[in-house]
C-alpha cells in the first residue's frame, strides 16, 4: 500500500532549497521568511526520518539521501508544472502575452499588429513593455521579443531579423547642414542612443567616429537618449544626427521622415529574437504567432536590407 505524501508545502521548500542551495534564497522565491523554510525542512526531516541537508556556517549541501530524493521530487514539479501550463492554455483558449521592449513595440510591431489581428481574430493579444529581463519563471508572460545575441538559459530563441546602425538626420537639417563627407560629422550636433548598453552592446558615436579617422573630434556632445524610439524621433525633429537602428527607422525612412546621407554603416553581432520558455507547452495562440512573426521578419529583412547597403 502506497505511504501518504508528506505535506506538499515542506516538499516545495526541499525543492527550492536544494535548488539554491540556500534557505534565503528558496524563502525569497516562495515569498516566504528563511525561518519558515528552515520549519518546513526540519518538520519534513522529523516526518521521514532521514536528514536532508547538511548545514555549516558558510554553506548548505544536500545529504546523500537528500540528493538522490531532490532528483525525484524536482521532476515531479517539473510535471506538475507543464500540468498547470496545460490547464492555463485550456483557460486562457486564444490569450497570449508578449512581452517587448517600448521601443520595438513603437517602432515595429505597432504598425503590423492591425494585420495579425486581422489574421488571428480568435487569439487575444496582450502586450506587456518593458525593458527588463523577462521573467518567465515567475511572470505571466508566454513569450518576448529582445535585441540580443539570442542566448538564453532554459529559452528557445528563433531569430526574426538583424540590426544595422547609421547616422540619421531630418532632410530639413540636412538642407541647412549638409552631410556630405564623414568630416561634416565634426560641426553636427549629436543624438547619443544609450538603449544599446542594456543588450552589451558599446557600440556608439565614439567608436563610430574613431573607426571614421575622427577620433580627435568630441564624440560625448550632444543628447542623450536611454530609449531607441526617443533618439530617432529627437532626430526626426531636427535636433542633431543620430547613430540609430536602421531596424526601428526603416519606417521613418520609407517615409521621408529621416534621410542617411553618409555610406556609414555598422553591422552588429546581434539582432532580434522570440524568445520561448523551453520545455513549456505552446498554446495554439503562441504558434499563431511565432509563425505570423516569422513570415514577417523574412519580409521586413528583405526590405531593410536596402537601407542596409
Amino acid at each position: 500500500m502506497p505511504q501518504p505524501l508528506p505535506p506538499l508545502n515542506a516538499l516545495r521548500a526541499f525543492e527550492s532549497a536544494g535548488r539554491l542551495q540556500s534557505f534565503t534564497r528558496a524563502a525569497r522565491e516562495l515569498h516566504v521568511t528563511t525561518a519558515a523554510i528552515s520549519h518546513q525542512i526540519k518538520g519534513l526531516e522529523k516526518y521521514l526520518g532521514v536528514r536532508l541537508f547538511r548545514r555549516t556556517p558558510r554553506r548548505l549541501t544536500l545529504t546523500d539521501a537528500g540528493a538522490a530524493a531532490w532528483a525525484r521530487i524536482h521532476e515531479g514539479f517539473e510535471q506538475l508544472r507543464l500540468g498547470a501550463d496545460t490547464l492555463r492554455s485550456h483557460r486562457r483558449g486564444g490569450a497570449l502575452t508578449l512581452g517587448v521592449t517600448p521601443a520595438f513595440a513603437t517602432r515595429w510591431l505597432l504598425p503590423r499588429l492591425p494585420a495579425f489581428r486581422a489574421a488571428h481574430p480568435q487569439v487575444a493579444l496582450r502586450i506587456v513593455a518593458g525593458v527588463a529581463p523577462v521573467d518567465f519563471e515567475h511572470g505571466d508572460t508566454d513569450a518576448a521579443i529582445r535585441f540580443g545575441r539570442g542566448v538564453h538559459d532554459g529559452v528557445d530563441a528563433q531569430p526574426l531579423f538583424g540590426e544595422c546602425l547609421a547616422p540619421l538626420v531630418a532632410p530639413a537639417r540636412h538642407r541647412d547642414f549638409p552631410l556630405r563627407r564623414l568630416s561634416d560629422l565634426r560641426q553636427a550636433p549629436l543624438i547619443h542612443d544609450d538603449s544599446m548598453r542594456r543588450a552589451g552592446r558599446m557600440i556608439g558615436w565614439e567608436q563610430c567616429l574613431h573607426d571614421a579617422g575622427l577620433g580627435d573630434v568630441d564624440a560625448g556632445r550632444g543628447l542623450r537618449f536611454d530609449d531607441s524610439h526617443l533618439a530617432l524621433q529627437a532626430a526626426a525633429l531636427g535636433g542633431g544626427v543620430a547613430l540609430g537602428r536602421l531596424a526601428y527607422a526603416a519606417g521613418d525612412l520609407e517615409a521621408g521622415r529621416l534621410v542617411a546621407p553618409l555610406p556609414l554603416r555598422l553591422p552588429l553581432d546581434a539582432g532580434y529574437h522570440l524568445l520561448v520558455p523551453r520545455g513549456r507547452l505552446a498554446s495554439p495562440a503562441l504558434m499563431a504567432f511565432a509563425g505570423w512573426v516569422v513570415e514577417e521578419a523574412q519580409v521586413f529583412q528583405q526590405a531593410l536590407a536596402r537601407f542596409a547597403a
